[in-house]
């Protein structure tokens, strides 16, 4: 009796831990879609993991400004961020996730004249139902 109880409870242990992060790899997939989206200058192609009600915040030492709230303003502000000739590549260096939230640090690769510069910046993405419903972005810094 004692044994197939411990069995259970180890079953359920490791079964609840499996599952957390399958969904903890899947939420980071979405995230590094979404991020390769973005390099391939594909503005809809972002919108398909995020939900239509999306809000997106850049945020820095003292104030956070609002840049979109829903799925329609974030493929709208991508387009006229597209619409610049810079050809910024950004990849996830690192990240950790933390129930429906992923936390990322993302470096940002650009040429300027004959130079690659690159910067990076912490984001933090909040899934519903396994889309992106909130991004919160970090003012950009000199990478570790």
């Amino acid at each position: 009796m004692m044994r197939l109880l411990v069995s259970s409870l180890l079953c359920i242990l490791t079964g609840c831990f499996a599952v957390g992060a399958a969904h903890a790899d899947e939420k980071l997939s979405i995230v590094n879609a979404f991020v390769e989206a973005f390099n391939q200058r594909d503005p809809d192609k972002m919108g398909t993991f995020v939900t239509n009600d999306v809000v997106w915040f850049d945020v820095a030492k003292t104030e956070m400004s609002h840049q979109t709230d829903s799925k329609k303003q974030l493929i709208r502000s991508m387009q006229d961020y597209f619409t610049d000739a810079n050809r910024a590549h950004s990849r996830v260096i690192n990240a950790i996730s933390s129930g429906q939230f992923i936390s990322t640090v993302e470096q940002v690769s650009w040429q300027k004249g004959d130079q690659w510069m690159s910067q990076c910046s912490i984001g933090v993405y909040q899934f519903k139902k396994q889309k992106i419903a909130a991004v919160w972005y970090y003012k950009s810094h000199d990478c570790d």
